[in-house]
């Protein structure tokens, strides 16, 4: 009886971590272009409070990954293929952000040591990098979501913490007035 009682209260059933990742992705939906708003929060262990901001993002196949910071001061960044600026953390995780963004988790497992759990109404990756160069940026991220990420948990090697909720992430069209101007030069 012990053991029909741990067997049912064990998690769902034991699924391969890729097998994980792939369902996740297969779950996610995906479209050349979204389009949403962010909260997020950074947490320094130099400072006594954490920094609030919010702001524009939008994801594009093409061209990457555009992250506009609205309030409290207005920022720009956008990461793509290329890059992300001049910011060594930025850099660093760039490529590894545009593949969470996209939904490609099983790519990043040359990177990262990936664990994965799938449950009825969410999921939650978190993802341990593999080399120490990677180490010396970034101690572990954690994503989780539904049919779209919903949060991203960024914990740096310094002890800075980084929470980003996204919201109303949505397909937009190529000529969606808003999403065109997130990639635009200005």
């Amino acid at each position: 009886m012990l053991f029909v009682l741990f067997f049912l209260s064990a998690p769902a059933a034991a699924i391969e971590p890729r097998d994980t990742l792939q369902q996740i992705e297969t779950r996610l939906q995906k479209s050349p272009r979204m389009l949403g708003r962010f909260t997020q929060k950074k947490t320094l262990p130099q400072l006594p409070r954490p920094l609030l901001s919010s702001g524009v993002v939008a994801l594009s196949k093409e061209r990457g990954v555009s992250w506009r910071v609205v309030q409290p001061l207005q920022s720009h960044l956008i990461m793509s293929e290329e890059g992300a600026g001049d910011d060594a953390l930025a850099r660093q995780i760039a490529n590894p952000l545009l593949q969470i963004f996209r939904g490609d988790f099983t790519r990043l497992e040359e990177l990262f040591e990936v664990q994965a759990q799938l449950r009825e109404e969410s999921w939650s990756v978190t993802l341990t990098p593999r080399s120490e160069v990677l180490a010396g940026f970034i101690a572990s991220i954690e994503v989780s979501g539904n049919k779209s990420i919903e949060s991203i948990h960024l914990a740096e090697a310094n002890e800075a913490i980084t929470e980003m909720q996204l919201i109303g992430l949505q397909p937009v069209s190529e000529t969606d007035p808003e999403f065109t101007a997130e990639f635009s030069e200005q």
